[in-house]
């Protein structure tokens, strides 16, 4: 289980809609399984499935029934994330440190503009498929590396995870994202 600080990086155009609405990464909890397979001693490959959200949120003003309010805004990507990474780590005599390396494939399921105003939740649905309809597309793929330490059964690390593949249907519209995390595991089996 962990913790990701994600961001969409949305340009229209030359413009950055990031710097005109002031986006903070949007923070939400990742969970998931991963498995590592030994290669040769030290090196291992290491193949995780987890669920986790993508997104920012900025303050805007909502106008309902004829009144404006001030809201606080949420774009939400949920996601399925699959880390394919090849890894080396080496025992400091009671602490292993170890680093990763690979592939992030992204597998959208959901996506809303969640909102609050006037002391209300709501959200403006969005769509994720292949029509030009659709807000966003569902695969992403993109890089991710991680490093972290191990005592016995224990697995504290950070991630950064790029994404490199466009992520909207539409054309005039660039949105890509990149996530830091804290993860922290527990490992079954041989862990030697």
């Amino acid at each position: 289980m962990g913790i990701d600080f994600s961001n969409l990086k949305w340009d229209i155009g030359s413009t950055s809609m990031n710097d005109q609405f002031d986006t903070k990464r949007l923070i939400t909890p990742r969970l998931g399984f991963f498995m590592d397979v030994n290669i040769v001693e030290g090196l291992f490959a290491n193949i995780g499935v987890y669920g986790s959200s993508k997104g920012f949120r900025y303050k805007d003003t909502r106008t309902i029934d004829g009144v404006d309010y001030d809201s606080k805004e949420y774009q939400i990507l949920a996601t399925i994330d699959i880390p394919l990474n090849v890894g080396y780590r080496y025992d400091f005599g009671g602490i292993t440190a170890f680093g990763m390396l690979g592939p992030n494939l992204s597998y959208g399921l959901y996506a809303t503009a969640l909102y609050k105003a006037n002391g209300e939740y709501d959200n403006d649905h969005q769509t994720v498929g292949k029509e030009i309809s659709d807000t966003f597309k569902p695969m992403n793929f993109g890089i991710n590396v991680e490093a972290g330490v191990e005592l016995d059964r224990f697995q504290f690390s950070a991630y950064f995870t790029q994404g490199l593949s466009e992520l909207s249907n539409i054309d005039a519209q660039s949105i890509k994202s990149s996530v830091f995390g804290l993860n922290v595991a527990i490992k079954f089996g041989n862990v030697e």
